[in-house]
């Protein structure tokens, strides 16, 4: 839990730090799809545990899901954004998720080594590395089509 109340608070300090907040209505409706979608992988791990976040009640759970799909999965995806490249091919936004995988796997890592979370059944570092992957680009293509489409004044 503590793992969960920290990460939560240091990703909020540097969204109010490093965030342009002139483009939160551009970025924001991506990370709110990235928010639903943290939500609907907590309802899948506990039905079908790939990865757990050992607590010591259910409330404490509940907050740690909070925590994190309101805190962490917002603000990063909302940088994420904020730092595509100008000139964006797929070798420059590949770089870029490249870029973004390091620092997550790695607190993923940290959060292993310090026991805040679990994998369970098959799931392991690696799954997490490919689902970052996959991850950043939906949140890449998801910002792009609604850029594309959406009236933005």
């Amino acid at each position: 839990m503590p793992f969960s109340i920290i990460l939560f608070s240091v990703s909020w300090l540097v969204f109010i730090i490093f965030s342009n907040k002139r483009k939160f209505f551009i970025f924001s409706p991506t990370c709110y799809a990235a928010i639903i979608l943290g939500l609907a992988t907590d309802l899948l791990i506990y039905n079908y545990p790939l990865w757990s976040y050992p607590a010591k009640t259910s409330f404490q759970n509940l907050i740690r899901v909070y925590l994190d799909d309101l805190g962490v999965y917002f603000v990063v995806t909302y940088l994420f954004l904020q730092t595509l490249p100008k000139r964006q091919t797929i070798i420059t936004v590949g770089f870029h998720i490249f870029l973004w995988t390091i620092p997550s796997i790695a607190l993923e890592g940290i959060a292993l080594f310090t026991e805040a979370m679990k994998h369970g059944l098959w799931w392991s570092i690696y799954y997490s590395y490919l689902s970052n992957w996959i991850l950043f680009a939906s949140f890449y293509l998801h910002h792009r089509l609604r850029t594309k489409y959406a009236y933005l004044e």
